[in-house]
């Protein structure tokens, strides 16, 4: 499919507006020179943004734009629109956790701000906790009631059994308990989204090298690919012994062609590797494991970075259809990493990181 327009109209500006408190605020998106807004797997997404600190006052002075007394400040509820600004698209929305005031001999002062979205509340505080026949949507469920966040999760209701939060941030803690189930967490406003990998559909972009797509990087790498993965442990119950192992692909991903698994199977033979730090209760919960392994070394197989032209679409869990590099290297891709920039010198873009389990002929 040929690329689709980031806007109905043939010129638009792209310059991202910015929302404190809930209102759309002129002079705070006026006097913005930079955005950075950045988001990966496993949730949290954080927003840098600077400004002229400095403005002319109705009696011919100047005065600084920001002060005690501004909206603008800590703990100040932020959102960042960016796209089409006829049309913006919400990328971002937390609060307010650091300012800075930047002073340089010969240029205006500049304040730059930092803030984090609704998961900084999962990590601001350690704790242990034991989660006792529960599933992990169950311990999912739970946390986001306990850090008044609005659950919303796909599956994962099994295997139940204990879980250990052992001195672990709450976001730490879902983080390595999704990772065993191959799923991942994103928020939305104040909605925990948590999904198995191979349920995430946050749409498909069409980039084009030289066109939408300014500059790309992809790399094929054999070195972490595995034929198998084991996993084996003990039942504390009855004392058996517990064993999982997988050697083929579930949940390779998007994308066509031949897997990593093949490729490293032709190139260097069968190799197993044998997983020795998870503690695994049931054979159940052992292949499990032992899936997810194999399938994110599988999905990290092909591995692109590249910078898009700016596209509020553009994020983690979407797909991005790469064309016009290579017949090896042209496959759809997942996003696994997303760092929406502006400047008043190159403008709105979007840098990525994607990956894919295949690589073309």
């Amino acid at each position: 499919m040929p690329e689709a327009s980031v806007s109905e109209s043939a010129i638009f500006s792209a310059r991202p507006t910015l929302r404190v408190g809930g209102q759309k605020d002129e002079r705070v998106t006026g006097l913005m020179t930079a955005m950075k807004m950045e988001e990966t797997e496993g949730g949290m997404s954080t927003l840098e943004l600077r400004f002229v600190n400095w403005v002319a006052n109705g009696d011919g002075k100047a005065e600084l734009a920001f002060d005690g007394n501004s909206t603008l400040k800590l703990g100040a509820e932020i959102a960042a629109y960016a796209g089409d600004e006829a049309t913006p698209r919400e990328i971002f929305k937390g609060k307010v956790s650091a300012m800075e005031m930047v002073c340089n001999y010969g240029a205006p002062p500049e304040m730059v701000v930092l803030a984090e979205d609704a998961l900084t509340v999962a990590r601001r505080g350690r704790r242990s906790k034991v989660y006792t026949e529960k599933s992990p949507a169950d311990v999912v469920n739970a946390i986001a009631s306990e850090l008044g966040l609005t659950p919303s999760v796909t599956g994962l209701t099994s295997p139940t059994g204990t879980w250990a939060q052992l001195n672990e941030t709450d976001l730490s803690f879902l983080r390595r308990l999704l990772a065993r189930f191959d799923a991942d967490l994103q928020i939305v406003g104040t909605d925990l989204q948590v999904s198995s990998r191979k349920d995430v559909s946050r749409g498909t972009i069409d980039l084009t090298l030289y066109s939408q797509l300014a500059r790309v990087r992809v790399i094929a790498d054999l070195a972490d690919q595995a034929t198998a993965v084991t996993v084996s442990g003990w039942n504390p119950k009855d004392g058996s012994a517990v064993k999982g192992e997988v050697s083929s692909v579930a949940n390779a991903g998007p994308g066509a062609g031949k897997n990593g698994v093949a490729w490293a199977s032709e190139v260097f033979g069968t190799r197993s590797e044998h997983l020795s730090t998870p503690a695994v209760f049931t054979d159940e919960e052992a292949s499990a494991v032992a899936e997810a392994a194999l399938d994110q070394r599988a999905r990290r197989f092909v591995c692109a970075e590249g910078t898009a032209e700016g596209n509020a679409e553009l994020r983690v869990g979407s797909k991005v259809k790469l064309a016009g590099i290579s017949p090896q290297y042209d496959n759809t891709y997942y996003v696994v990493r997303a760092c929406h920039l502006f400047d008043m010198t190159k403008g709105y873009r979007t840098d990525f990181n994607a990956e894919c389990a295949f690589l073309g002929n």
